[in-house]
């Protein structure tokens, strides 16, 4: 059997999809969550945690500058304090779940993951 978390013997890591696409995915699945699924706050949560995940593992040199449409990329840094804000709000979100609250959390998240799409 053969183990999917051991390292390649070159000491490097290797993302299983490409970061962009994954972004691209967490968006859709983002949009289509509605405020009163069943554990809205969680899911955001946790679409927020991949985000942050494939941001940060997203390769410093292969780090777009541009949009396709020739837009300027926020930064790295920018997109992930929007994350975090989108999964703190999340986590403190209370229970029966707002729309307020979350349109809130789903436009800060959508605004991070949008430039992938």
């Amino acid at each position: 059997m053969t183990q999917h978390s051991a390292l390649p013997e070159d000491g490097t890591t290797h993302l299983p999809i490409a970061p962009k696409a994954a972004l691209r995915d967490l968006y859709r699945v983002a949009r289509r969550l509605h405020f009163t699924d069943p554990y809205a706050p969680a899911r955001l949560t946790r679409i927020a945690d991949q985000a942050e995940y494939f941001l940060h593992a997203w390769p410093a040199d292969e780090w777009p500058q541009a949009l396709h449409s020739g837009q300027i990329l926020p930064s790295r840094a920018v997109l992930l304090a929007w994350v975090a804000a989108a999964k703190r709000e999340a986590s403190i979100a209370t229970v029966p779940w707002s729309y307020a609250c979350w349109q809130r959390v789903t436009t800060i998240l959508l605004a991070a993951l949008a430039p992938f799409t």
